[in-house]
């Protein structure tokens, strides 16, 4: 099916019309499938009438792990098969049938529990029951997680050959929950060659029109929308949405136009909404569209293009234990400090991608990969390369990568094609082609060059389009072979005439064997970007290296009005004997002082020093402060053996008030003003965590108990057992000194009384993510009130906005931060 050939239109909300039926949907709605099949039909008939070419089976949830809240997980298949079969009874070959494939509600690790492997299992269960009973494509929607709707589409293919549509939902900042913004996920799935990509659910049809235009800017795939019908709001003891099917009318055309081609409704829409957009688009073709062209790599929150048209990208290089016995003990012992240390670092001195190699020899590659990337995208915000030839070791490796990242690498010999380029097609990610086959190294050009053509060629079989690939024709020592030399610069040019593919190289490779290595590099750095290199792998710690390359950016154009170089160098001041003297004799004075205390010291730049204080400034000092850091950091396995240290001199609530909460109200602080997101202050919060449990086991000791504030019951409200948010706002609580009772999902307002009384409960929160359990929420606050219990209610959920929760009478709670803030006050706890 061709997605170009027309604006396509896809029906409304499912469950607005089952409640317009006054269908009961406090419990599993996959369940009606077998239980109100007529309605169904009759739902799915109204909007074929409307104008739907695409309808959505009602399978949102039919994955074992949602089910299971229902004691229904031994029954995808079945529940499954009956609503891909009642769609198609319903559509008559007047419409597509799509498999709707909603989140498992849980998160994906490093942020969650569940392993990669374990999400692609759940979801190709219920993702092979929907192709065998005859769905046309498949739907992957309303994801948070970057992570999960991967393992999706990867699920998918695994089980099927349907078109698969993937759509993400934002939040009112643009980025998803766990902060990915549109443009990433365009990119990252446009690798995964999906049919569709884009946007639903979550916000009002106003919302969109920058999200499908910072999609269609780096994305030539299909564009999928359908957006809520405003936001919910309660009248009479029933939800409605406020946005009438004019407002969708009007919308339809602008999202064309913003580069929309398949258009549609979710929450609160009806076939009326979808009659609206039919009219609005029945004239219209999709607009053409001309994306940024460059290769893309992204992690979860980044997006990186190289090539060209783009500044020379530095590629850090020192996560690789290749002569460094420091780094190569460390990963023996299964030692990660040091790989999250020099992430830190490189980025803080500019580097725009990581690579990540730990070849030693010995060792579980596989398994320490796994544990590497995951320790990177944990500590820093940039995309990264993934440096290894152990096909197992790249499978970890990806399965644990957020965004699209660059395989590194596939050569032209045959095990590299055979082994490695078929797993970086499966998960989309970029690759660098190596100019080296069986024969060995080229010192010619154009015998590089003709290997690199034959990687291309192998890529292209596999799905992998040139501007997926990026070249490294290999740089040889100038000591050994000065003529190489002069070729791979020869070759670099060739390369991009012929293939216009983007190209890298390992730069410090031309001044092994000579001395003042620095200024061979830099000088050949130089010469490469004229001759059209578009990244260099390098130390980004080597500032005559990075003055370099923003210097030769401004003279080849790829600096445009040298702003880069400018802002950058600005106040550049060079460097005199006396401050170079200065600085080393103030590393020795800080490396004796840690040898004197018995511990070690990573010496930073005066920059990044003046920067850390400026930022850090009520950090206390000492251990304390260390304790603090790692709170930052997200470390919880390094926070340990320094909380150990720490009770030494210090008492446990001590500790936790001087370096643990005021950490914690740091990192709060950073992710409301946007400086990070969900992923990093959750790994913040379990850092927390781990010392609590130190702190918890030498109270105990000590014949005394860690002191909390008060005791918070919690619970996602009756019909409704999405957990993600109610979870993470307990994690925030608990880590930043309260007691939390944990009701759990699905939870009738008479348990929540009970609870209240026997716990003697300060606060209550209450979670809610579907519209049709908002009504729920509003009995359970009644309940509270006719047991005469005047206790505080928090409410909050993707469905609550302030205005409802004032008519419910609960306080307004608009993510994790806020709700502990709010807590605070409550119960007049001091700010940290």
């Amino acid at each position: 099916m061709d997605f170009w050939s027309k604006v396509w239109v896809l029906d409304g909300g499912m469950g607005t019309m089952l409640m317009e039926a006054g269908v009961d949907v406090n419990f599993a709605p996959e369940l009606l499938n077998i239980k109100e099949p007529e309605v169904l039909k009759k739902i799915h008939t109204a909007y074929i009438s409307a104008g739907a070419d695409i309808i959505e089976t009602n399978t949102f949830g039919s994955n074992r792990i949602k089910l299971s809240h229902y004691g229904l997980e031994d029954r995808v298949r079945e529940l499954t098969a009956a609503g891909v079969k009642l769609a198609k009874e319903a559509a008559e070959g007047k419409a597509l049938v799509a498999l709707s494939v909603g989140p498992t509600g849980m998160f994906v690790e490093p942020v969650g529990d569940l392993t990669f492997d374990e999400v692609v299992d759940v979801f190709k269960e219920q993702i092979e029951a929907g192709a065998d009973a005859g769905a046309d494509l498949v739907l992957i929607e309303t994801m948070s997680d970057i992570k999960e709707a991967k393992a999706a589409v990867i699920a998918a293919k695994e089980v099927c050959d349907l078109p698969v549509m993937v759509s993400m939902t934002y939040q009112e900042d643009g980025r998803t929950l766990l902060g990915t913004p549109p443009e990433v996920s365009a990119a990252v799935f446009e690798g995964l060659k999906v049919a569709a990509v884009g946007a639903n659910c979550s916000l009002g049809p106003e919302s969109f029109v920058s999200l499908i235009e910072k999609m269609a800017q780096v994305t030539d795939t299909p564009i999928i929308v359908y957006a809520n019908a405003g936001l919910p709001v309660l009248k009479d003891g029933k939800t409605y949405y406020p946005e009438p099917p004019e407002t969708f009318g009007k919308y339809a055309i602008e999202f064309v136009k913003a580069g929309a081609n398949i258009i549609g409704g979710c929450c609160g829409t009806t076939p009326a909404h979808i009659k609206a957009i039919k009219e609005a688009v029945k004239d219209l073709k999709p607009v053409e569209r001309n994306p940024i062209e460059g290769l893309k790599v992204a992690s979860r929150t980044k997006l990186v293009f190289i090539g060209s048209n783009f500044p020379t990208r530095i590629i850090g290089e020192r996560i690789n234990p290749t002569g460094k016995k420091r780094l190569q003990e460390a990963l023996k012992k299964g030692d990660f400090s040091l790989v999250r240390e020099e992430a830190k670092k490189q980025v803080e001195e500019g580097a725009d991608l990581l690579d990540v190699n730990v070849g030693v020899p010995g060792i579980d590659e596989a398994a320490v990969m796994k544990q590497a990337v995951k320790t990177v995208i944990e500590t820093v915000d940039v995309p990264i390369m993934i440096d290894t030839k152990d096909p197992q070791a790249l499978l970890e490796g990806l399965k644990m990568c957020d965004g699209r990242p660059i395989v590194n690498s596939c050569s032209g010999e045959e095990k590299d094609i055979e082994n490695i380029l078929p797993i970086a097609a499966k998960f989309g990610a970029n690759v660098l082609a190596l100019a080296i086959d069986d024969e060995g190294l080229k010192e010619k050009a154009e015998d590089r060059v003709a290997v690199v053509e034959k990687v291309i060629k192998e890529c292209e079989k596999q799905g992998i389009e040139k501007d997926s690939i990026i070249a490294d024709v290999l740089n040889l020592a100038a000591s050994a072979m000065q003529e190489a030399t002069v070729e791979t610069l020869k070759a670099i040019r060739l390369v991009k005439e012929r293939f216009g593919v983007a190209t890298t190289l390992g730069v410090s490779n031309v001044s092994f064997g000579l001395p003042a290595r620095p200024l061979i590099n830099s000088a050949f750095m130089a010469m490469a970007i004229e001759a059209g290199l578009d990244s260099g792998i390098v130390n980004p710690g080597d500032s005559r290296m990075v003055e370099t390359i923003y210097a030769s950016d401004v003279l080849v154009g790829k600096d445009k009005g040298a702003v880069r170089y400018v802002e950058k160098f600005q106040n550049y001041k060079p460097k005199t004997y006396d401050d170079k003297c200065r600085e080393i004799l103030e590393k020795i004075c800080q490396l004796s002082c840690s040898y004197l205390q018995g511990r070690e010291v990573t010496i930073k730049s005066e920059k990044k020093k003046e920067e850390k204080e400026s930022s850090d400034e009520d950090a206390p000092s000492g251990v304390l402060g260390e304790i603090f850091k790692k709170v930052l950091e997200g470390d919880r396995e390094g926070i340990k053996p320094i909380v150990e240290e720490a009770l030494s001199s210090f008492e446990p609530m001590e500790i936790s008030d001087k370096a643990l909460i005021p950490a914690l109200d740091v990192v709060g602080k950073r992710f409301e003003e946007g400086k990070i997101f969900l992923p990093q202050m959750l790994k913040s919060a379990q850092a927390v965590q781990s010392a609590f449990e130190i702190l918890k086991r030498e109270m105990k000791k000590r014949g005394g108990n860690l002191k909390l504030s008060g005791k918070i019951v919690m619970a996602t409200v009756h019909g409704d057992v999405h957990e993600i948010g109610k979870n993470i706002v307990i994690t925030m609580l608990e880590n930043s000194g309260f007691n939390v009772v944990d009701l759990g999902t699905n939870v009738p307002p008479q348990k929540v009384v009970e609870a209240v009384k026997e716990e003697n409960a300060d606060v209550v929160g209450l979670s809610a993510l579907m519209t049709t359990t908002l009504p729920s929420m509003k009995e359970t606050i009644k309940a509270l009130r006719e047991a005469g219990l005047d206790v505080p209610v928090i409410v909050g959920g993707a469905v609550v906005t302030p205005e409802f929760a004032e008519e419910i009478g609960g306080i307004y709670g608009g993510d994790a931060q806020q709700a502990v803030k709010i807590v605070k006050k409550l119960l007049k706890v001091e700010e940290g």
